[in-house]
């Protein structure tokens, strides 16, 4: 089965195996912006969702530390590993991604159409294949800003996940930032091929439009910037306060635009 999914993952996986290929233990213990999690800890977290996607049962969820729901679920994967050598883990990574992969390729049409759960309530298995892109090409992300070493912000895999992001500016701009009725906001990103783009408020909903010729509102950044904004892990106001993120127009606006652009949870 032909699926752009599945080479998109095949990309993202790729790039995280050569992005941890030779680091030392000190780079793997390199703490991240996810709260309390190192470098390994984002590889274990891929480990540990792609062993239950191909079946396998997970560690058990980490209840005794008070958690609940995807945080105990995440816990339960990650803590298991944090003693292990990260290439360890990293090769752990790449022997279940090399089983996920065939087991996508055999995955009838009728199975990509299914719907069930995803993380973002019932939809398509498609949809949820392509949120995995999504979470996955993130949290390699993590660790680049970790380490200092950036990469992989261009491509089919990035630009799917630009996409992503696009999707859901409607969202922030009319739920979280509450633009006005007749307010057009234009997200120029530097780096994203889909740049600029647009969203507009009209008959009480925010959706993505064309980009309006004269904006209430530009909102400018990069690729690494607005990613980093979208999935909450750079503080906007410092962001905004740093010149790594610049407004246009309705400068009030523009900052709750900008305030509002964590939807990741």
């Amino acid at each position: 089965m032909s699926e752009p999914a599945i080479e998109l993952l095949e990309t993202v996986w790729g790039s995280i195996a050569r992005l941890g290929a030779g680091l030392t233990e000190e780079q793997w213990d390199a703490p991240t912006e996810c709260p309390g999690w190192s470098v390994r800890d984002q590889v274990s977290h891929i480990v540990g969702l792609e062993r239950m996607l191909a079946g396998e049962r997970p560690e058990p969820s980490a209840t005794e530390d008070g958690l609940e729901g995807i945080a105990a679920f995440n816990e339960g994967q990650i803590a298991p590993r944090r003693s292990r050598a990260g290439a360890e883990v990293l090769a752990e990574m790449s022997e279940v991604c090399a089983r996920r992969l065939e087991m996508l390729r055999d995955l009838p049409e009728e199975k990509w159409n299914e719907v069930g759960f995803t993380p973002i309530g019932d939809a398509p298995y498609r949809t949820f294949m392509e949120i995995r892109v999504f979470d996955c090409w993130a949290h390699e992300q993590d660790m680049r800003r970790a380490l200092g070493i950036s990469g992989h912000l261009s491509g089919p895999v990035a630009q799917h996940c630009l996409d992503w992001h696009a999707r859901n500016m409607g969202y922030v701009v009319g739920k979280k930032a509450g633009a006005p009725e007749g307010s057009t906001v234009v997200f120029a990103i530097d780096g994203d091929a889909g740049s600029p783009r647009g969203v507009a408020v009209a008959d009480g909903r925010a959706k993505p439009s064309s980009p309006a010729d004269h904006p209430t509102v530009t909102v400018h950044t990069d690729v690494d910037t607005y990613n980093a904004l979208c999935c909450g892990r750079t503080d906007a106001g410092g962001a905004l306060a740093d010149g790594l993120v610049t407004v246009a127009g309705d400068r009030e606006l523009g900052q709750r635009i900008v305030l509002a652009l964590a939807y990741v949870s």
